[in-house]
Formats: structure tokens, C-alpha cells, sequence
């Protein structure tokens, strides 16, 4: 991995641990995430008409894949924001990551899409399991099934569920967008669907919000009266922009998924020592596994 990809990808992490942080303390809502994903299609819908490729040439298949990707990220940013409202950043952010790679890979195996994970992957997952399952625990005492009947954990995974979803999608409308005639690198195609699905996602948040009368009010407290909202949208785009970046430099790509996985424990670091949370010893043991599990998927 070159100097230029590690620095890359060190910015896009702290890029993303920076846009959850904000959103945790601002206590995020629907509204919230309107206004971060308008932001974000405003930041990079102009690259559309700077370079030359022609949405109308996407067949119908492409739109339904776009719409159902934009339906699943609506989950992920629905269930987020009510995980967000009732449990620690330093428990929410490292399980939203990482259950949806054993997610992932499960729908992937059993609908055989794409290649089968090596022994070092799988195992790698059975670490990142065991990670998850101890990191709702307070005490080693609580070692009970009432420690995962909360709705924290039922809002993650319905977040998970929304990350695994788009993940799988994404690749395959990428697919369309690689083929669209012109001279367009595949990093622009990438950067002209991003803005795509964020028009798309504030589009439904925007809905969404108008039929509750808490999410509008939270829409005109938020509306132009803070910066915190289009600050995350800026963040958590240009993460993503700078991870296809740094694809570009290096020699595989699980070297870029390995290193992402430094936003775990600087998650769970923000909630400790910025929101002056205070995880038992099971969930920090959990997150060092799930680090570990993780790093392993993306090297084997």
C-alpha cells in the first residue's frame, strides 16, 4: 500500500467517525438526515454535467436497482438515528459496521452472488460473531438473553440489515454505470451515482418527515439555523469519495477494506472520551474482536 492510499483512507476514516460523532451528539432524526443528504447531492451533482456520460442510456433494470438501494439506505439511516437516540456511540457504530459483513456474506453464499470467502474470511467472521455478541453486555455477569431485547440493538439491526442491502445493490447498478458509453474513469461514474442516491435518499427522508409532525419541527429547528447537518453530509460523502480514491493506489483491494477498519476503535474511543460514555470491559473485549474478525475478512 502506498503512502498516498494510507493517507487516503486514514482522512476517510476519521471522515466517518467524525459524521457519526455529530450525529450521535446532535441527537439525529429523519429531518437530520434530509438536510446532510441534500447537502451531499448539492456537493457533487455538478460533476454529472463536467463529465461526459449520459444517464439516459441506464436501462430500466438500472432504476429499479437505484430505487431499491435508496430504499435500503433509508432503513440504514432510519434505524441508525433510532439507535442513535437510545444507546452509546461506542455501541452503536461498531455493530452497525460490522454485522453487515456477516449479513453480506450470508445473502451472498446462499443466492451465489459473486465468489465464495476464503477459510480465512469465514473465520475472520466467526470472530467478528463472537465480537457482537459480547458487545451489548455491561458486566460478564449479564450474560443473558434480556441483554439483546432492547430496541438499541433492534434499530442497529434494522441499520445493518439497510447497509447490507444497499451493499449488494450498489454492485450491481455499478455494473450499468460501467457500461454507459463514454470516456468517463470509473471513480467519476461512481461519483456521479453517489450524487444520484443522494438526491434520491433526501428526496424519501424529505417525504418521510412532511407526515410527522416531530420530524418537521425538527426540519425548521435544523433548517438553515445550524451547520452541523450539511458538515455531516459533507463528511460522510467525501469518506466514501476518498475510499474510491485510494483504490486507485493500491495493488488489492482488501488493503483499502483492511485499513477502514481503524474507524472502529476510534468510534468507540469518540464515545469514550468525547461523550463521556462509559462501556463495561465485555463491549470494549468485543470491539477488539470485531476489529480483528474484520481485518481478517478483508484479508482473506
Amino acid at each position: 500500500m502506498t503512502l498516498t492510499a494510507f493517507s487516503l483512507i486514514l482522512v476517510s476514516v476519521f471522515l466517518h467517525v467524525g459524521w457519526n460523532f455529530l450525529s450521535k451528539r446532535t441527537v439525529p432524526s429523519l429531518a437530520f438526515y434530509a438536510i446532510s443528504t441534500g447537502t451531499a447531492a448539492i456537493i457533487w451533482l455538478p460533476a454529472y454535467f463536467l463529465i461526459d456520460i449520459s444517464i439516459s442510456d441506464l436501462p430500466p433494470k438500472f432504476w429499479l436497482f437505484w430505487f431499491g438501494s435508496v430504499a435500503f439506505e433509508f432503513l440504514y439511516l432510519f434505524g441508525l438515528a433510532n439507535a442513535y437516540k437510545r444507546s452509546d456511540m461506542s455501541l452503536v457504530y461498531p455493530l452497525a459496521r460490522a454485522m453487515p459483513v456477516l449479513l453480506t456474506a450470508a445473502v451472498t453464499m446462499v443466492f451465489s452472488l459473486g465468489a465464495r470467502p476464503s477459510l480465512l474470511a469465514l473465520g475472520g467472521m466467526m470472530v467478528v460473531t463472537a465480537g457482537c455478541i459480547l458487545m451489548p453486555l455491561h458486566s460478564w455477569g449479564t450474560f443473558k438473553w434480556s441483554a439483546y431485547r432492547s430496541l438499541a440493538l433492534f434499530f442497529t439491526m434494522a441499520s445493518a440489515i439497510g447497509t447490507t442491502g444497499y451493499t449488494i445493490i450498489d454492485s450491481e447498478a455499478m455494473g450499468y454505470m460501467a457500461q454507459l458509453p463514454g470516456d468517463a474513469a470509473i471513480l467519476h461514474r461512481a461519483i456521479i451515482f453517489l450524487a444520484m442516491m443522494e438526491a434520491g435518499i433526501c428526496i424519501l427522508l424529505t417525504a418521510a418527515s412532511a407526515l410527522s409532525r416531530h420530524e418537521r419541527a425538527e426540519f425548521r429547528r435544523l433548517f438553515m439555523k445550524t451547520p452541523v447537518p450539511p458538515i455531516t453530509g459533507f463528511f460522510s460523502s467525501s469518506a466514501y469519495v476518498l475510499v474510491l480514491l485510494a483504490m486507485n493506489f493500491v495493488s488489492n483491494v482488501s488493503y483499502v477494506q483492511a485499513f477502514r477498519q481503524m474507524s472502529l476503535p476510534l468510534g468507540v474511543m469518540a464515545g469514550i472520551f468525547l461523550l463521556r460514555e462509559k462501556p463495561g470491559i465485555p463491549r470494549l473485549v468485543g470491539v477488539g474482536l470485531v476489529a480483528t474478525g474484520l481485518l481478517l475478512v478483508a484479508l482473506g
